[in-house]
């Protein structure tokens, strides 16, 4: 499809012949982690759906790979206007959704350093307990490497609701960078006959990538203050860094090269979006790095890295103490049944 006016051009281009083999590969790389994401739910030491926005992102990139596939053998296909929208919106988002679950796993690395050591929990407890994280458990993995931890450890109910409350507005912030990367993206059809449109298009595009980035930032550091935290180790750290430095690259790949415009989808002139330079560093930096990023979240036991439970830490409050003695009660009932308590 091509216009009398430019528009802007489109991230990833639109698939060429050339394209077939790459759509392939990355549409069989981001299945491969959908079997690992339903054996982690299969196996309870591992059930955890803090990472949600990962696997969505795993499936919906294997139906656009699916498609620039089709598109790359079926020429008529590879314009269709509605077609190159709906990828606009499905490539633009993903890196967003997944800075969002690293903010989950954060949550639960703050509300966790504030548990005091009184009361032990078995290890797949959710962080919502107001009690000792999995990591103190004589059972647990981590045992020994955190156990001295505890003498200096002291619960601090005031601070684990701040944390909560703080990473709930942080959730909402970035409702800032989605809603105008929804908006934007879902406009790009109407951006390519309509010289105003095309603008709101460039400008809401940009607005979006420039939140992210900034927000992907900011939890950065707020990852980096987090390793001084009692029960935070090393690892916790660099896994969530690693996946933040992936959605930054997504961000800036986006702020360098959505300022282009081009007069017609299927252009190979510079900046449409369609030399081999630009489908190198699209795939690279953006794809590639988006697919890290998700398979940090699913290939990991997440669950017991950040003893995070099943749902995470999900209360805006402590529970009564009346609850916490049922849920001691039936952990005790539980084990007695399964044989390991005498």
């Amino acid at each position: 499809m091509s216009s009398d006016d430019p528009f802007p051009s489109p991230v990833g281009g639109v698939p060429m012949t050339s394209d077939f083999g790459t759509s392939i590969f990355f549409s069989l790389l981001y299945f491969s982690l959908i079997p690992i994401f339903v054996s982690r739910l299969y196996n309870k030491h591992s059930r955890a759906v803090v990472s949600i926005n990962a696997i969505i992102t795993a499936i919906e990139r294997v139906i656009i790979f699916s498609l620039r596939a089709w598109q790359s053998r079926n020429p008529a296909e590879r314009i269709s206007p509605a077609l190159t929208t709906y990828m606009q919106v499905s490539i633009a988002l993903p890196y967003i959704s997944i800075a969002h679950d690293v903010v989950v796993l954060l949550r639960c690395m703050y509300v966790n350093s504030t548990k005091g050591p009184a009361g032990f929990t078995d290890p797949q407890d959710s962080p919502v307990a107001p009690s000792m994280s999995s990591s103190m458990h004589p059972l647990s993995p981590f045992h020994s490497a955190s156990l001295h931890l505890s003498d200096d450890i002291h619960d601090d109910p005031k601070k684990r609701f701040f944390y909560r409350w703080f990473t709930d507005v942080l959730n909402l912030a970035f409702l800032a960078a989605t809603i105008p990367g929804i908006i934007g993206n879902a406009h790009y059809r109407g951006g390519m006959d309509n010289a105003s449109t095309a603008n709101e298009v460039m400008v809401t595009r940009y607005l979006s990538s420039s939140i992210a980035l900034c927000l992907i930032l900011f939890v950065a550091i707020l990852v980096i203050r987090a390793r001084k935290l009692p029960k935070v180790e090393p690892i916790h750290v660099t896994l969530l860094l690693v996946i933040l430095a992936c959605n930054a690259s997504s961000a800036i790949f986006r702020l360098l090269f959505m300022y282009h415009r081009t007069t017609s989808l299927t252009s190979l002139a510079p900046g449409s979006g369609n030399t081999s330079l630009e489908k190198a560093t699209f795939y690279i930096f953006h794809m590639l790095s988006d697919w890290l990023a998700v398979a940090l979240l699913l290939v990991p036991n997440i669950r017991a890295i950040f003893k995070t439970g099943m749902w995470g830490d999900w209360r805006a409050i402590d529970p009564l103490p009346q609850e916490q003695e049922w849920a001691r009660k039936r952990k005790e009932a539980k084990a007695r049944r399964n044989g390991l308590i005498v």
